[in-house]
């Protein structure tokens, strides 16, 4: 009897966290409702150069919901032009540079000044496209 308390107690416990997790995992990063601009992204790659010195890092859109918007943001942009980036909510914002991928469909290139820690492959990240960054139409 004790040993199914105690079983049904850590199925409960693990359960809790893993709702907990999920729940944090939604609130982080919030899409852009709050800022039309903003989009949330995985990273796929980060690199370091090292002659230039530089941080690469590729991304694609987080959410599928977000793919076209994304899209239009990447193709819309100046190549080379400045964005910020988020590496983790509440942080601050960093600039970079950005460029789109053409070879790879909903992918873009953010270049990082050297120095900058980059942020880890598999994270989410927000990215800020200014106004001043997107050609006019």
């Amino acid at each position: 009897m004790m040993r199914w308390r105690v079983i049904m107690l850590v199925a409960f416990c693990c359960c809790l966290a893993f709702d907990s997790g999920t729940r944090a995992q939604l609130l982080q990063h919030r899409p852009a409702e709050q800022n039309p601009r903003v989009v949330a992204c995985r990273v796929r790659e980060a690199h370091t150069s090292l002659s230039p010195a530089a941080g690469l890092v590729i991304f694609s859109q987080r959410d599928k919901a977000d793919a076209e918007r994304l899209s239009g943001f990447l193709r819309s942009a100046q190549d080379g032009g400045a964005v910020e980036f988020e590496p983790e909510e509440g942080t601050d914002w960093r600039p970079a540079s950005i460029v789109r991928l053409k070879s790879c469909f909903g992918r873009g290139l953010l270049i990082v000044p050297a120095g900058q820690a980059l942020p880890v492959e598999g994270s989410v990240i927000l990215v800020r496209f200014p106004i001043g960054t997107l050609k006019p139409e």
